[in-house]
């Protein structure tokens, strides 16, 4: 699953998530997951919600609903099998700004997370989202984290 090549040591690798990263988050409308299942291989997932969806939980937590997304069906069941994963900001429009986050994963039900973070319960875009709650959530605990950008964060 993901490693730190020699490529990468190069760049600044934090373990949290600092302001520049959590503001850069809170913009984003999509991101790629890599998963991988030890008999399965590895596999890439493009995930997307408004601006916002990913929710910044901790300097070292962050989450975004699933609203039963067939498409992240595998890659739920990777996450059960190895909690292992990449992820992968992108923003396209600012000159390609990439922010990379590696670490564990953990799948929560709706009723769970809203219980652990009671915030939720009054975030009203939650309930905007084609009139239902999510399923579930994917959390992951930040293990490291860089920028490899052409522009600037």
């Amino acid at each position: 699953m993901p490693t730190l090549s020699d490529h990468d040591l190069n760049r600044e690798v934090s373990t949290e998530l600092d302001d520049r990263m959590q503001h850069f988050i809170r913009r984003q409308e999509m991101l790629f997951v890599a998963t991988g299942e030890p008999d399965d291989g590895h596999d890439c997932t493009f995930v997307t919600g408004g601006a916002g969806f990913v929710r910044i939980l901790s300097a070292d937590r962050l989450a975004w609903p699933e609203f039963d997304d067939a498409s992240l069906s595998e890659a739920i069941t990777d996450i059960e099998r190895d909690p292992r994963v990449g992820l992968l900001f992108v923003d396209f429009a600012r000159g390609a700004i990439g922010l990379h986050v590696n670490g564990k994963a953990k799948v929560l039900d709706d009723d769970a997370m809203r219980r652990a973070y009671r915030a939720l319960n009054l975030d009203p875009a939650l309930d905007l989202v084609a009139d239902r709650r999510p399923a579930r959530w994917i959390t992951v605990y930040v293990e490291s984290a860089y920028i490899s950008a052409a522009g600037e964060l």
